[in-house]
Formats: C-alpha cells, sequence, structure tokens
C-alpha cells in the first residue's frame, strides 16, 4: 500500500492504519527534529492585526542574503502562483521540471498547460537535458529543485547562473526552491546577485523544524514580487510567526550550532538503515542532513513502508516509474533511545 498523502500527514495515516495520531513515529518528512526554541510570545503578536513587521524583513536579508523579499505564509501559496504570474512576464513555452521532486511544483506548473521533465536522480542526465531544450527553444521556464528532495540531487551555482543567462534571453524564469539548502548555505543562489530573471524559494519550516509556523521567503526582482503580493493580499504571516522568525532568523549562535549537529549526527542517521536497506536489494539514492532516501522495486518499497506503518512508523515512499520507488527517511531524535530501538527492531525484523 501506497499513501499518496503529503510526509507528515499523520491524520491521514490514522484513518488508514488505525492508530492515534499521537502514537507515530513520524519520518515521513524532512523537518529538523531539533526544532528552534520558540520564544514567549507578546500578547500584541494576538491581538493586532499582523503588518509586516519590518524586523522580520531585516532579519531574514540578514540570514538568507540581501535582496529584495517577500514574506508569506509558507512556500506553498508561492508554487501555486508563480506558473500564472511568470506566464504574464515571460514566455508561453513549456516549463521544465525534474520528473521527481516535490510535485506540488508539477501539480501547479501543469494546470498552466504543457510541461515537460528531466532527471531529477542524475543532475549529469539533467544537465544535457536542459541544455539540449535551451539549445532547441523548447524551455519556456526552468525549476530547479535544489537540493532536490527526495533525491538529493544539486548542480554548481555556476551551471544555474549560465541557464538564468540563456533563459533571459527568451524571457524565461529561473525558478530555484532551496528549500534543503540550509544546511549548506554557501550553495545557495542567494550569496550573490541575482539576475532578474532568478526566482529563489526559501522555506523557515525545514532547517529550523518550524514547520507550524508556515512561514517561507521569496527573493526576485520587484515585478514578480509585486505581482506575488498582489495576489497573496494582507496579512500574509500571522503574528506569532513573525515574532517566532525574527528570533530564529537572528539566531547566529544556534544556526551555527545546528549545522554543526546536523553534519555530526549525518552519519549515524545513515547507519541506523543502510546496512539493511543494502541487504534488502536497495541502493542509496540521497544522503542529506535532514533525510535519506534509498532506490529499490516498487513492490518492496510499498512493503516497507507498509511494513514500517503497521508498526507505527511512517515514512515516505515515492514513485520513480511503474517499477522503481524511493523510500525516504527522516532523522530519528538521536537524544530518544526509544525510538532509535524501535526502528533498529522493526528494519532488522524485515531484514
Amino acid at each position: 500500500m501506497n499513501l499518496l498523502f503529503h510526509g507528515g500527514d499523520l491524520h491521514s495515516a490514522s484513518a488508514i492504519y488505525g492508530r492515534d495520531p499521537a502514537d507515530w513515529l513520524d519520518l515521513s518528512t524532512g523537518i529538523n527534529q531539533h526544532s528552534y526554541p520558540v520564544p514567549a510570545i507578546e500578547k500584541d503578536a494576538w491581538h493586532q492585526l499582523p503588518y509586516l513587521n519590518p524586523v522580520l524583513i531585516k532579519a531574514a536579508r540578514s540570514y538568507y542574503g540581501d535582496h529584495p523579499c517577500l514574506a508569506s505564509s509558507g512556500s506553498q501559496n508561492i508554487i501555486q502562483l508563480l506558473p500564472s504570474i511568470l506566464h504574464q512576464l515571460g514566455n508561453q513555452k513549456p516549463a521544465w521540471l525534474p520528473n521527481v521532486g516535490y510535485q506540488e511544483h508539477r501539480q501547479a506548473w501543469s494546470q498552466r498547460g504543457e510541461i515537460h521533465t528531466y532527471s531529477g536522480l542524475d543532475s549529469q542526465l539533467a544537465a544535457q537535458q536542459i541544455d539540449a531544450a535551451l539549445h532547441n527553444d523548447e524551455l519556456g521556464h526552468l525549476v530547479i529543485i535544489h537540493p532536490n528532495n527526495p533525491t538529493g540531487e544539486t548542480f554548481k551555482r555556476q551551471q544555474l547562473r549560465s541557464w538564468a543567462q540563456e533563459l533571459q534571453a527568451v524571457d524565461g524564469f529561473l525558478v530555484v526552491d532551496e528549500a534543503f539548502i540550509d544546511t549548506t548555505p554557501s550553495a545557495s543562489l542567494l550569496t550573490e546577485e541575482l539576475a532578474d530573471n532568478i526566482i529563489i524559494l526559501r522555506s523557515v519550516g525545514k532547517f529550523f523544524g518550524l514547520a507550524g509556523i508556515r512561514l517561507g521567503f521569496t527573493f526576485a526582482t520587484e515585478s514578480v514580487l509585486n505581482g506575488l503580493a498582489k495576489e497573496i493580499g494582507p496579512w500574509s504571516v500571522n503574528g506569532p510567526a513573525q515574532t517566532v522568525a525574527i528570533a530564529a532568523l537572528s539566531d547566529t549562535s544556534w544556526q551555527a550550532n545546528m549545522r554543526s549537529q546536523l553534519v555530526k549526527e549525518r552519519g549515524k542517521q545513515l547507519s541506523v538503515w543502510k546496512k539493511s536497506m543494502i541487504q534488502l536489494g536497495a541502493d542509496l539514492a540521497a544522503s542529506h542532513e535532514l533525510f535519506r532516501s534509498f532506490s529499490m522495486a516498487s513492490d518492496l518499497a510499498h512493503r516497507l513502508h507498509h511494513s514500517a506503518a503497521k508498526n507505527g512508523i511512517l515514512l515516505r515512499s515515492v514513485d520513480i516509474n511503474s517499477s522503481t520507488s524511493l523510500l525516504r527517511f527522516g532523522n530519528i531524535n538521536l537524544s530518544h533511545s526509544s525510538a532509535l530501538e524501535h526502528c533498529k527492531t522493526w528494519i532488522q525484523q524485515e531484514s
């Protein structure tokens, strides 16, 4: 059985498996288990209309890079709006997206018309496919998930800049979703000046472990940001979320310590699963600081996904094609020994 809902949807999983939502070990997302400690929320944040606090934008520019940006209630609404806005501002040719990746991008662009896909599993092959599409004038806008979730694929900044330059000549845009790049911030395009046709999406939810506050930032030229702002309307970020984000984005000590901790834990997180997965016939497809993915036959992925769920462990299964799937494992809180042993017991039984 393969679950068709988003990772972290414990209520849907509970409806299928008859388990209380509180009785799950949720490894189905790439959200940091060591979330930023939420500060006290002043009463004004609850009682006043949440006009955008300039301090939030200042904190965002300090953390991400000094570029024009728009704060929104997560990246999801921006993903849904971008195809329409970019078709108005740019060309009308098909958008190209990874064939494996966060599927809301594909859902949004497919509603605007024809789309094409490139490899989300092999960055070298993907580069060849994108270059060919540009050479043949078949590419309208290019969407890159960087690093890709769940495949972990990345591109060099120079490559991304080169594609943006080629797209600019035909009024095309490069959209880069950097939701999982916080653990390696030097790889972000936000470390340098952005061309007018580059759009960067960033999320506070993943690295900071604060998905529940629903906050994201879009970095782009003013024409794009103004179009988005008009669509999302006023009060797009609630007051408490602004308070928490200002603290999190400004806490450079916590950020540095957390990056170091996640890097140190990466090997141990992988070791929980790698040996058993390989014995079962799977291959390691991605090892990120916040998740790891294994490629395997679809029937095996679905069986393991179902078996884990029956044992109260929620994973994420992603179909690549009719015969191959990825099984993605989010981080375990390694300080919870019972959770770690629970995972080890289940996977040892399977292998």
